[in-house]
């Protein structure tokens, strides 16, 4: 049986996207990335950035968490309906790389993106396990669901040991840092197993408060000190997605908007907006170009409470330019299938497959 859906959470998506364009930014644009290739100065960085990314780098976590707190239960034409989605950002983006003479319309980068339009769970990680875990859902739901407490409580040991001992210590290749499909279903095996243990977890919101924000404080910490230790590679490990710290400040932040359930102005306007969060992920796909604007405000305006605060507002910014985008496209698809009576075209496709009499 699934958890009812509060308000707060809906609040919590867009919070989580806005921390999600933000730590692209800092990976991005401002570069955060090159601690991997090891190729830094210890004084490139300031402590600033490491503690921003550290709270906002929990949020892809929160959402497989969510997803799984509240079960997916997603119909075959919502599934298509996704897929269609992101063709659909990646074709806008193919267009405009084309325009601008990126590249010509029968070069072989042409030719690569627009499979890549065609096959877009390549190119989004993310949304690509997002979209796996969408049409694996009902059987892990049922899977879960066949388990009794001690069969559950087995299987997060097993997956934990499996994420954190072999992902993040020894750098499997099945699990690696945490960015895949695997790690997703695990975050979303947690969800689920809180929200079947409601009952039983502390209902303290400054609890799960202070557990974010110590876990996030102590991920910028290590990373930090990691970094000006010359070891700078070592630094971007610890920003691994199943790093048992970012997993933890994950679910306490989570847990802690879930117990909160506040229902107000703001939180109705979320529940109102938040079937267009996806969208954000997905028309940002293009750091270099979405990100423009703040990367040239940053190089004539480099001090640190501006840097830190133009990335919140910048994101902020374009967190809601996307929600508008995302709400005109949505009113362009309502339109073509009112004209071209795409129901039917939904339901055919559908049924292509064995699983659709299952959603």
């Amino acid at each position: 049986m699934s958890a009812k859906r509060n308000y707060s959470t809906d609040l919590l998506r867009c919070i989580l996207m806005i921390m999600i364009t933000a730590h692209h930014i800092i990976v991005h644009t401002l570069d955060l990335k090159a601690l991997g290739s090891g190729n830094v100065r210890p004084d490139q960085f300031p402590f600033s950035l490491f503690l921003l990314n550290s709270f906002c780098i929990i949020a892809v976590n929160a959402f497989f968490f969510i997803s799984g707190y509240y079960s997916i239960k997603l119909k075959s034409k919502k599934i298509v309906l996704l897929y269609v989605e992101m063709v659909f950002y990646l074709f806008i983006w193919y267009l405009v790389m084309l325009f601008t003479k990126q590249f010509t319309l029968m070069s072989g980068q042409s030719l690569k993106y627009l499979v890549n339009v065609a096959f877009p769970i390549s190119t989004y990680w993310f949304m690509g396990a997002y979209f796996l875990l969408c049409i694996l859902a009902p059987f892990v739901n049922e899977f879960i669901d066949s388990l009794d407490a001690e069969k559950q409580k087995k299987l997060l040991i097993t997956l934990s040991v499996v994420a954190v001992v072999y992902g993040f210590i020894f750098d499997w290749d099945g699990i690696g840092r945490g960015h895949t499909f695997l790690h997703g279903l695990y975050m979303y095996f947690v969800g689920m197993l809180c929200r079947k243990n409601m009952e039983k977890l502390p209902k303290s919101k400054l609890l799960y408060l202070g557990i974010y924000l110590a876990t996030s404080a102590a991920v910028a910490f290590a990373a930090f000190v990691m970094y000006r230790r010359s070891h700078s590679t070592l630094s971007w490990y610890i920003y691994s997605y199943n790093d048992p710290l970012i997993v933890l400040g994950a679910v306490a932040l989570c847990l802690l908007f879930i117990i909160w359930d506040s229902y107000g102005p703001i939180s109705e306007f979320s529940s109102r907006i938040s079937k267009y969060v996806l969208a954000v992920y997905l028309i940002t796909v293009n750091p270099a170009v979405v990100f423009y604007p703040v990367k040239k405000f940053m190089e004539t305006h480099n001090s640190q409470p501006v840097v830190i605060s133009s990335i919140i507002v910048y994101s902020i910014a374009l967190f809601a330019v996307c929600i508008v985008i995302d709400l005109l496209r949505d009113k362009l698809f309502a339109a073509i299938n009112r004209i071209l009576h795409l129901e039917d075209l939904y339901e055919n496709i559908c049924n292509w497959y064995w699983w659709s009499t299952r959603l």
